[in-house]
C-alpha cells in the first residue's frame, strides 16, 4: 500500500471529481450495445495509475467512476453497474506495472482473458474458438506486452534526460540477430503458410480432430475475404513482412517505420486466420520490441511519450477485458441485456479491429495528458512511483 500524505490525498480527491467532471463528455456507443457507451474520461483511468499507483488510483478512479454512474449525468442503472470495475482495473494493472510488480499484473490481465475463454460464448471451445479469439486477441496482445514494456520503464529510469544511445550505435545493434528479429520472420513463415493454403482452397482453413470419439472442425479467418480473387493477395502480407525485415537489416534508422508496418500487416492478417493465429500475435510483439529497441537512442522525453503509450494501451485494453468477460456471464446477457446467447457471439464479431482502434485513442489521449502532468509532478517533488522519478 502506498504511504499516505496529504498530498495523494489531496490529489486522489481532485483525481476523483475530475473524473466525475468529465463524465459530462458524450461518449462512444459500444458496437451491438448501443445503451451502453465508452466514456472517453475512462483513458484518466491510467494516469490516476501511473500517478498515484495502483491503490489510491484504484480508488480515485473508483470513486469517480461511481459518482458519475450514481448522479447526473448518469443514470444508476445495473447495465452501467456491472461495468463499473472496468476503469478500476485499467487503474489498478497500469500502477502495478509502474511500480514494478509487472507480474502481478501480467497474471491478473490473463485470468481476466481465461475466464472469458470458460464462459459460454466461447463454449464449446472447438465449435466458437474464433469468437473467443476476436474478443480477446487484443487483449493477449496487450498481456504479452506487459514485460517489455516494464523493460522500458527501467530503462528510462536510469536515463540521463539528455542521452542519446546508452549502448553505441543503433545499427550495430539492430543489425544483430535478435528476438524481434526472429519473432517477425517466424511471423512472416506463418502468414505465407496461412495466405498460400487459402489461395490453393479458396475458403478459409478448416482443421478438424478426433477426441474421444469425436470430431471437431475449427475455421479461420472471414470466408468472404479469402474467396478467388483475394485469396491470392494475401501472400502479400507475408512478403511485406520479410521486406520490413530487410529494409531493417540494410537501413536500420527506419525502424520505427519497419517496425509500424511489421505491426500493421501482422494484424491485418486477422482477416485470413492470423497465420493460425500465433503468426498474427508474434509478428505485432516482434514490430513492438523493434519500436521498443529504437527507444534506446529517443531522448528521454520521447522515451516518456512511448512508455505512457504503452502503459495506457495496457491498462485499456485490461479495461475491455472485464467488460468482455463480464458481458459474457448468462446473468448479464440474458437478465439484464436480455440478448439470446447467439446474438451476443455475433456481437463479438462484429467488428473484431473497432475496440483495438477505440483503445489506441484512448492511449494517445492519455499519453499527451500524462507526460507534461508527470514532468511537472516530478519538477515539483511529488512522490510519484520509483519507476517514474527517474535518475537525479
Amino acid at each position: 500500500m502506498e504511504h499516505l500524505d496529504s498530498r495523494k490525498i489531496a490529489l486522489t480527491s481532485v483525481f476523483a471529481a475530475l473524473y466525475y467532471m468529465m463524465s459530462y463528455l458524450p461518449g462512444v456507443p459500444a458496437i451491438g450495445l448501443p445503451q451502453v457507451k465508452i466514456q472517453i474520461e475512462a483513458c484518466m483511468a491510467s494516469i490516476f495509475g501511473l500517478i498515484l499507483g495502483p491503490y489510491l488510483g484504484a480508488l480515485a478512479t473508483f470513486i469517480g467512476v461511481f459518482a458519475a454512474w450514481a448522479f447526473p449525468p448518469g443514470k444508476a442503472d445495473l447495465p452501467g453497474l456491472v461495468f463499473l470495475p472496468s476503469p478500476v482495473i485499467n487503474a489498478f494493472i497500469t500502477g502495478l506495472i509502474c511500480n514494478g510488480r509487472w507480474k502481478r499484473a501480467f497474471v491478473i490481465l490473463a485470468l481476466l482473458i481465461a475466464a472469458f475463454w470458460i464462459l459460454p460464448p466461447a463454449q464449446p471451445i472447438e465449435q466458437n474458438f474464433i469468437v473467443g479469439f476476436i474478443a480477446m486477441w487484443d487483449k493477449i496482445l496487450a498481456l504479452f506486452l506487459i514485460p517489455p514494456t516494464f523493460s522500458l520503464m527501467r530503462r528510462m529510469a536510469f536515463r540521463s534526460p539528455e542521452m542519446g544511445s546508452a549502448h553505441g550505435d543503433l545499427g550495430r545493434e539492430i543489425k544483430k540477430y535478435n528476438w524481434a528479429a526472429i519473432l517477425s520472420l517466424l511471423s512472416a513463415v506463418l502468414i505465407l503458410i496461412n495466405a498460400f493454403m487459402i489461395a490453393v482452397n479458396g475458403d478459409v482453413l478448416k482443421f478438424s480432430f478426433e477426441f474421444q470419439n469425436e470430431t471437431y472442425k475449427i475455421s479461420f479467418g472471414s470466408k468472404f475475404f479469402v474467396k478467388p480473387p483475394y485469396g491470392y493477395l494475401w501472400p502479400a502480407l507475408g512478403i511485406g513482412i520479410f521486406v520490413s525485415m530487410i529494409i531493417l537489416h540494410i537501413k536500420p534508422e527506419y525502424s520505427i517505420f519497419c517496425g509500424g508496418a511489421i505491426i500493421a500487416l501482422s494484424g491485418l492478417s486477422a482477416i485470413i486466420g492470423g497465420g493460425f493465429i500465433a503468426g498474427l500475435i508474434l509478428g505485432v510483439i516482434g514490430g513492438f520490441l523493434i519500436v521498443i529497441k529504437k527507444a534506446q537512442t529517443f531522448k528521454a522525453s520521447s522515451m516518456e511519450y512511448l512508455t505512457y503509450f504503452l502503459l495506457a494501451f495496457i491498462g485499456n485494453e485490461a479495461d475491455n477485458a472485464w467488460g468482455n468477460t463480464i458481458f459474457a456471464v448468462p446473468a448479464v446477457y440474458e437478465e439484464i441485456f436480455q440478448m439470446p446467447l447467439e446474438f451476443v457471439r455475433l456481437a463479438f464479431l462484429i467488428s473484431p479491429y473497432a475496440y483495438f482502434i477505440i483503445r489506441i485513442i484512448q492511449a494517445i489521449i492519455a499519453t499527451l495528458i500524462a507526460v507534461p502532468l508527470i514532468n511537472n509532478l516530478r519538477s515539483a517533488r511529488f512522490g510519484l512511483p520509483s519507476m517514474l522519478i527517474g535518475k537525479d
